[in-house]
């Protein structure tokens, strides 16, 4: 687990054991069953209340503060001085990294004070940072260079809303005393349970699918946008060639063309299981044979469309990985959306009938 990731699970870890302390020490003593109503309870109600609404600001965060940056424009000069400013902060920021690691003798304070001046020079503190902690091992400095984002770094506001999200649950049921016999509370606690769990589903994905995503780019050598461009290219170039072509032809190439290497139409088995790549591998040694039966006039750009329909089927393949997970992430936002709207719902109208009643 990285060090950011393990900080905050420490943190986690304590906040249960935190709350479970408190609630038994109140519970203690007790006569009646632990109610929401008592004093204690209210307070982990509010506490719990006030996880939820943390977790949220991430989502507030992350879609209307990214919509506001839209709407900001630089005029091309200052966004081309902008570029080369940072370009000439980042070299100088990547020499004193390389000068870091092969001089362990370096002091910390020195470096943070020269990775400092070098963003007021170039004008860069608004928008790069240079991190100096100490080396693994104790020995030396290590210098992290990144870009400085607004409202904070988003990771550390994924990271609050994962831990605030876990712990309200917890915070919830000790509000009221493990026992629900209000059907508005069960509805917010089931739809509270369900945002937690589609949460965890949501953390897999993206701590699994991104990475292999990239090694499919590696292997490729192109981004899902270039894929998806050749793609269609290649099916106006396919579309160009069968125009006015006999009646042999088109039904060949028809009969070709629903042999996809790989299903691109999401399905349900998405969810759990990759599609099955169905490579047929006498299709070469057929269309060899087949090109006979091709007028001769036309056997040249029957060729061309063999080579076209390969081309195809393996930018098919090279896609299908960003096409499932586009998929996986809108079913996920499909569940953990409306859960967490019917949660606050809930949550609220729970609330106003306690004050009102």
């Amino acid at each position: 687990m990285r060090s950011p990731a393990r900080w905050y699970a420490i943190a986690t870890i304590l906040a249960v054991v935190l709350t479970l302390v408190y609630y038994y020490h109140y519970t203690s003593y007790l006569v009646e069953p632990p109610s929401g109503r008592t004093f204690e309870g209210l307070v982990l109600g509010n506490l719990g209340f006030a996880a939820m609404v943390g977790a949220l600001l991430y989502s507030v965060r992350r879609r209307f503060l990214s919509r506001a940056m839209n709407a900001i424009h630089v005029d091309p000069d200052s966004r081309r001085k902008l570029k080369e400013s940072e370009r000439q902060a980042l070299e100088q920021l990547q020499n004193l990294q390389r000068q870091v690691m092969q001089n362990a003798a370096l002091r910390i304070s020195a470096v943070r004070r020269q990775a400092q001046r070098i963003l007021r020079q170039t004008g860069m503190k608004r928008y790069l940072y240079a991190q100096v902690s100490t080396a693994p091992g104790g020995r030396g400095a290590r210098l992290a260079i990144g870009r400085r984002e607004w409202g904070g770094r988003l990771q550390t506001w994924y990271y609050w809303h994962l831990m605030l999200g876990i712990l309200s649950i917890l915070l919830i049921l000790t509000h009221a005393g493990f026992r629900f016999g209000n059907l508005v509370a069960v509805l917010a606690l089931i739809c509270l349970i369900g945002v937690v769990v589609t949460g965890i589903w949501g953390y897999i994905i993206y701590q699994l699918v991104p990475p292999a995503l990239t090694k499919v780019e590696e292997r490729v050598e192109k981004t899902p946008e270039e894929l998806r461009d050749e793609l269609q290219e290649v099916d106006q170039e396919l579309g160009t060639i069968i125009k006015e072509k006999s009646q042999t032809f088109c039904e060949i190439y028809q009969q070709e063309a629903a042999i996809p290497g790989v299903s691109l139409e999401p399905t349900w088995r998405w969810l759990w299981a990759p599609a099955e790549i169905a490579r047929d591998t006498t299709r070469p040694d057929r269309l060899r044979l087949i090109v006979k039966e091709i007028p001769a006039p036309e056997q040249e750009d029957f060729r061309k469309m063999v080579r076209l329909l390969f081309q195809k089927e393996k930018l098919e393949v090279s896609l299908y990985p960003q096409l499932r997970y586009d998929y996986l992430l809108k079913v996920w936002l499909s569940l953990h959306i409306p859960l967490t709207a019917g949660l606050m719902i809930f949550s609220l109208i729970h609330i106003v009938s306690i004050l009102h009643y």
